[in-house]
């Protein structure tokens, strides 16, 4: 594992893990450019893609007794994005730690980084209803997809 030094958080190429997303003429405001909650949607549609891809099964629903919440989000919106149009979507994990981890996204748009998030997420157990250790079959393929990564 590296370290999360050299991390660029504006460059693209920073990022491992990538999803795209169409803009919706519904993600508009009444200013006419994408609103909060459709960019929100954007981040979260790429947290669950990598979840599911690094467990090598369906997100959701509840296969293997887990799924995730996020415990932090931040936000911040560089530029306007408009209708229509796609958006990539691109994920890093920053730290992995026991049961939760920190990723960072970016949102690319016309070629330009237009959002930028930071997440804390935490692995959490369905039955008991609390955090749980993040299985290593998960952990690997995280560290696989969406790497390099800082071990917390």
């Amino acid at each position: 594992m590296t370290d999360f030094e050299n991390f660029d958080e504006r460059d693209a190429a920073s990022y491992g893990y990538w999803i795209e997303e169409k803009i919706r003429f519904a993600d508009l405001d009444p200013v006419g450019h994408v609103n909060n909650n459709a960019i929100g949607v954007y981040l979260e549609s790429a947290r669950v893609s990598l979840f599911a891809d690094a467990a090598g099964e369906m997100y959701g629903g509840n296969r293997g007794g887990f799924s995730w919440v996020v415990a932090r989000i931040e936000v911040d919106y560089l530029k306007e994005m408009h209708y229509p149009g796609q958006v990539r979507v691109g994920t890093r994990i920053e730290k992995l730690g026991n049961s939760s981890l920190v990723m960072r996204q970016a949102i690319v748009f016309d070629g330009d980084v237009v959002g930028l998030a930071r997440v804390v997420g935490v692995c959490f157990d369905l039955q008991a209803r609390k955090s749980m250790p993040i299985p290593d079959h998960v952990r690997a393929g995280l560290t696989k997809l969406a790497g390099p990564i800082v071990a917390a």
